[in-house]
């Protein structure tokens, strides 16, 4: 997961989210924040090509202000730790199952929390237009 690009931008704005084989995003460079002048947005897809154990999709305005776990990154988060993860290993049969470890990443844009849990971490690329 080469997630550098992405988390430099200062926010994200949600385009497109597809449900099928694979959990497809696809989120831009807030307009709003995007400091290189006369310049178009960064685009990004984001696929997640492994099974997804769970997932959660939020209103960034219903969502607490402090953030619980440990994490890095920015739009784009990797937690070591965190309340969600704790949730699917407790409540779910999908740790004793799985040969590999559970992972939870968050995706964060301006107005959705978008997170993720899977073996498998996502593939991100930048969308040149």
């Amino acid at each position: 997961m080469n997630d550098q690009q992405i988390n430099k931008a200062d926010s994200l704005v949600l385009i497109r989210m597809e449900v099928t084989d694979t959990l497809q995003i696809w989120v831009e460079e807030s307009r709003a924040c995007n400091h290189r002048s006369n310049s178009t947005p960064e685009l990004f897809h984001i696929a997640f090509p492994g099974e997804i154990m769970a997932m959660s999709n939020l209103n960034a305005s219903y969502t607490r202000a402090g953030d619980s776990g440990t994490y890095t990154g920015k739009c784009v988060r990797t937690y070591d730790a965190s309340p969600f993860l704790d949730y699917v290993r407790t409540e779910t049969y999908a740790a004793s199952t799985m040969t590999h470890p559970l992972h939870h990443f968050r995706i964060v844009t301006e107005e959705n929390i978008i997170d993720v849990i899977t073996i498998t971490p996502p593939q991100i690329e930048k969308i040149s237009l």
